[in-house]
């Protein structure tokens, strides 16, 4: 006989799904304006102290009053792409993290040319007020500027940042040496900030200017530390999280289960990802961006990763109790930006994790019983045992999705997202043949850049 105190146990282990904040609609809205309204601000100082008229006070001032606009504009860049990667939660929710990141590489190029126009342009001010040559006034101003030699360094740093960031050298770089030397954009920062006070009229020309700049390095001094340092170590003190078990899913690939404590308090949502440290020794301090490959419950948490990188055999082998460090959650790929009856999620390859966990949400929640969820699922060749096979399988079987393999090389013309042997289709006849019900369906993509 089962008695009162049994039953109540198990409801008490019954896995339940975690809650996420609410996104509020005008978050998205709020975001670009701000970022907006500084630039604003930091033109609006530039003419509060005469920038205006010294561009038409004679070559020399207009030359100054350009580079002194750069580099305003230069700093305020800066400033605000360390706020857009301090994972902001309430500007994180708002736009994304992917927006975000297409934000921060936008802003890091702008900011780094406007700072070497303005090194240029003040350079050539000055040499033409002092009638010298341009590299003897650079070699003075670097070398007798209060702070020049600092800021000197700094902008070679954030040059150094910018070279290992185009798309050619990164491709060259491991992520972690990447990751490494994209650090150093904050200590230039932090050496550009002397040259900012001593001799830069427009950081001290007048209280507003003192105000506005020393609280925008205060609040992306704060968030930083907050947002990337103090949050993460307090998500990872109070759930505890470790690795409980480790399952091949596939050849290369395996699905790592990790449980914690409290979990009922971590506000993740199906489709999000964490950046994950794993502690095993060497190697520990290397983050993963990793997506959740089923709907996070109080029971756990899964992620899927290949095994074939440079740290995929260290992860393979990390044996149950190993403890975890986490980021995040982050990424608004969530079932909270639903607004169609229908469910359609494309995945290439491991892309498919996110949606594995939108998937298992909207089962769960019974949106599937009556409409099925379509899942296309890209694969380059037919493996004996795709990832997640048996999930999909037993789905299919109940009724909950129809699943659309398209299998095969990438064909030489047509859209690039086909198969060879379905390149002869149009974009629209394929979307429309694959699913016939799209226009009233959500579609959740996620795959390679390219591919999706």
């Amino acid at each position: 006989m089962t008695t009162v105190g049994q039953k109540a146990r198990a409801r008490r282990v019954t896995p339940q799904p975690l809650t996420w904040p609410t996104r509020r609609p005008w978050w998205a809205d709020a975001v670009p304006l701000a970022v907006w309204a500084s630039l604003l601000v930091v033109v609006a100082l530039w003419v509060s102290h005469g920038g205006v008229q010294q561009l038409t006070a004679g070559a020399s001032s207009a030359w100054i009053a350009t580079g002194r606009l750069t580099g305003l504009v230069s700093s305020d860049l800066v400033l605000l792409q360390l706020l857009a990667m301090a994972r902001i939660p309430l500007v994180e929710r708002a736009v994304g993290q992917d927006a975000l990141t297409r934000w921060h590489r936008l802003l890091g190029f702008s900011s780094i040319n406007l700072l070497l126009a303005h090194a240029v342009t003040i350079t050539i001010g000055y040499a033409l007020r002092v009638r010298s040559g341009f590299f003897t006034e650079l070699w003075s101003l670097v070398t007798t500027a209060p702070g020049m030699l600092l800021a000197t360094a700094g902008t070679g740093l954030f040059v150094l940042v910018a070279v290992t960031s185009v798309r050619m050298a990164r491709r060259r770089l491991r992520y972690e040496s990447w990751h490494l030397l994209h650090l150093y954009a904050y200590l230039a920062g932090l050496l550009a900030l002397p040259h900012q006070l001593w001799t830069g009229a427009d950081f001290i020309a007048s209280p507003l200017a003192r105000a506005y700049w020393w609280t925008l390095y205060g609040l992306a001094l704060v968030s930083v530390l907050v947002f990337r340092v103090a949050l993460p170590l307090r998500t990872s003190l109070r759930h505890r999280l470790v690795v409980t078990r480790v399952v091949a899913e596939a050849p290369g690939v395996v699905s790592v289960h990790i449980g914690g404590a409290n979990l009922h308090r971590l506000a993740a949502a199906p489709g999000q990802f964490f950046v994950w440290r794993f502690l095993t020794g060497p190697g520990w301090t290397r983050g993963h961006p990793l997506s959740l490959s089923a709907a996070p419950t109080t029971a756990g948490l899964r992620i899927t990763l290949a095994t074939g990188g440079d740290d995929g055999p260290r992860l393979a082998s990390m044996r149950p109790g190993t403890n975890v460090l986490v980021e995040g959650p982050h990424g608004v790929l969530t079932p909270h930006v639903r607004t169609r009856r229908g469910l359609v999620l494309m995945g290439a390859g491991l892309g498919l994790a996110p949606l594995i966990s939108l998937l298992q949400d909207a089962v769960r929640r019974g949106e599937t019983a009556s409409r099925p969820a379509t899942v296309v699922r890209r694969l380059r060749t037919s493996p004996h045992q795709p990832p997640w096979q048996a999930e999909l399988a037993e789905l299919q079987r109940t009724g909950h999705i129809q699943l659309v393999d398209l299998v095969g090389p990438r064909g030489r013309s047509g859209p690039a997202w086909l198969p060879e042997h379905l390149s002869g289709w149009t974009a629209t006849a394929a979307v429309h043949a694959l699913i016939p019900d799209i226009e009233d369906s959500d579609v959740f993509v996620c795959g390679t850049a390219p591919w999706s």
